[in-house]
């Protein structure tokens, strides 16, 4: 690192980072997402020098390579982990030694500015993007890992980081940490949701493309007259829900979604200036005024669109993926009531684990070249960096590599084959009874820390993710998140401060004149809502995107 860097402010003023990547210091640990996940490092292999690649440079078999680091933890929650038999297995299968300093969930991040501010930094960092990171990379916080990542040395982040991605985390055209993810995985999250039952009545099939589906919507309007074709329902801020998700797959049949940034050759544009929403905006006046869209869309609740739903008066809309569920158990029980074999007070049993009953779920619409777009949101949040002071940045790089072959990652994400999980016919499903619910902990009185100590990133989620949700979930989720049309918003982690300050406007804006020329308004608004979008910052967002994008690029 070069003497000429920035002095670190806030405490940092006699901590001038100087030398490469080799530099002294001791070993620190790193951090946790939330109160259930926090970085895991992991290896086997022997030592090796600070001049051999990260998967060279490994712990000792025969000495434990000691970290700390910073766990998130819910204090109101029992844990010891001197007796955590997942962490105990975690650091004998992979060398290592863990000594977590915890810190409440709800203080970690003020916790870690504090040890960033002080000097302090753990080896191993779990950082937000968006403002951390961003500040302290700059000032010499984190190991440069640019000719660090690479096919050869460390295939494992790379399978679980394409190199597109870490193009978006650069800082200064340089990578400075491994975005981090988590849970199922960054991906779209929301699927196409039919009445099964209508459809098996009508003899129809799930569409596949915009036509089938307008055309299908026609056949429930004269053969249901009494059923919605199509709902929609407001955001719980007042803005109109169609923006964003509840007309979703007629928008990506068009090709355009609204909101979303684009970027080709470093020039940005955005969706709702684009000539095909005009076209998309007028296919869906068309549907709302043949009577195919709720005439309450913009102006009910997602409560009042279940509603609906539940009474048989809703044939389809655009549903979150973990909702199919208990709409499918509610709409089932009050059908069994409405023929008296169940009664008005009576509920049924948990039917997770059964097929969906009544209804259908899919994907993405493609339109008349085959295509669509469905908007996903940011492919990361947070990242895993190491410290500038660590004492042996490429071991400790070894480390997260090693954690993260497919092996480690079934023990840091789900614990113990047999014990914290089962593998049933080969599929994988978690013991949900072995801990008490008071103690936290098993009947030999331990704590099983599963996904405390990980740094899976998640971009794809953790492995065998789909397989331990129950039945519906698993479906409804895998449909959503391998919707092969997901697209990402091209302003994601770039820096624009008239986005900052104006976006807000500009979407109220949008989503009013669209409304209005869904409900039948004079195309003509589209035009002049251009118009102003561009004048009243729109242009300056661009701008700014092309700039900031040219930076991180590092040109």
């Amino acid at each position: 690192m070069s003497s000429q860097r920035k002095k670190w402010s806030i405490g940092l003023l006699t901590a001038v980072l100087i030398g490469s990547i080799t530099l002294a210091g001791c070993s620190k640990g790193n951090n946790a997402e939330n109160a259930s996940e926090s970085a895991s490092p992991a290896t086997e292999t022997t030592s090796a020098s600070a001049s051999a690649s990260p998967s060279e440079a490994s712990p000792s078999a025969s000495e434990p390579y000691e970290l700390k680091w910073l766990k998130a933890q819910d204090i109101s929650v029992p844990y010891d982990p001197a007796k955590d038999v997942v962490k105990q297995a975690i650091e004998q299968k992979l060398n290592i030694k863990i000594n977590p300093e915890m810190v409440d969930v709800q203080q970690y991040k003020t916790k870690l500015n504090l040890k960033m501010s002080s000097g302090d930094i753990p080896d191993v960092v779990r950082i937000d993007f968006a403002d951390d990171f961003q500040k302290y990379a700059p000032l010499g916080a984190f190991v440069d890992l640019t000719d660090l990542i690479n096919e050869q040395d460390t295939p494992n982040i790379l399978r679980e980081v394409p190199k597109e991605i870490f193009e978006q985390a650069k800082v200064n055209g340089k990578i400075y940490g491994i975005p981090y993810q988590g849970g199922p995985g960054a991906g779209y999250r929301w699927n196409l949701v039919l009445r099964k039952d209508y459809l098996e009545a009508m003899g129809a099939s799930v569409p596949q493309t915009l036509d089938e589906y307008y055309n299908l919507l026609k056949k429930v309007k004269a053969e249901k007259p009494d059923v919605i074709p199509l709902g929609g329902y407001t955001a719980q801020i007042g803005q109109t829900k169609f923006a964003n998700n509840s007309f979703d797959n007629v928008f990506g049949a068009f090709g355009v979604t609204p909101g979303f940034f684009t970027e080709t050759d470093g020039k940005f544009g955005n969706y709702d200036i684009d000539p095909r929403m005009k076209e998309a905006l007028l296919f869906l006046q068309k549907m709302y005024a043949e009577g195919l869209i709720d005439k309450e869309f913009a102006t009910i609740k997602e409560e009042q669109l279940r509603a609906k739903l539940y009474s048989g008066k809703l044939f389809s809309w655009m549903g979150w993926w973990s909702t199919p569920n208990d709409y499918d158990t509610q709409v089932e029980t009050n059908e069994l009531i409405k023929s008296k074999k169940l009664k008005a007070d009576e509920k049924l049993p948990d039917q997770s684990e059964q097929p969906f009953k009544y209804l259908s779920l899919t994907g993405s619409l493609v339109g008349s070249d085959g295509k669509a777009v469905a908007p996903m949101g940011a492919p990361f949040s947070q990242m895993t960096a190491i410290s500038a002071k660590t004492k042996d940045p490429k071991k400790v790089l070894a480390i997260i590599e090693q954690s993260l072959s497919p092996e480690n990652q079934m023990l840091t994400v789900w614990g113990i084959e047999g014990e914290d999980y089962k593998l049933d016919n080969g599929k994988l499903k978690t013991v949900t009874d072995l801990l008490d619910p008071k103690t936290k902990q098993d009947k030999n009185g331990n704590f099983r820390g599963t996904q405390s100590y990980l740094f899976a990133p998640g971009l794809n989620g953790w492995p065998r993710y789909l397989e331990s949700l129950p039945l519906r979930y698993s479906q409804s989720l895998d449909v959503a998140i391998n919707n092969k049309f997901q697209i990402t918003d091209a302003s994601n982690y770039l820096d624009s401060p008239t986005k900052i300050a104006k976006l807000v406007e500009l979407n109220t804006m949008r989503d009013s004149v669209f409304t209005q020329i869904i409900m039948g308004g004079d195309i003509k608004k589209f035009d002049d809502f251009v118009e102003k979008w561009k004048s009243q910052g729109g242009t300056q967002i661009l701008s700014e995107l092309e700039e900031s994008f040219k930076k991180k690029s590092g040109n």
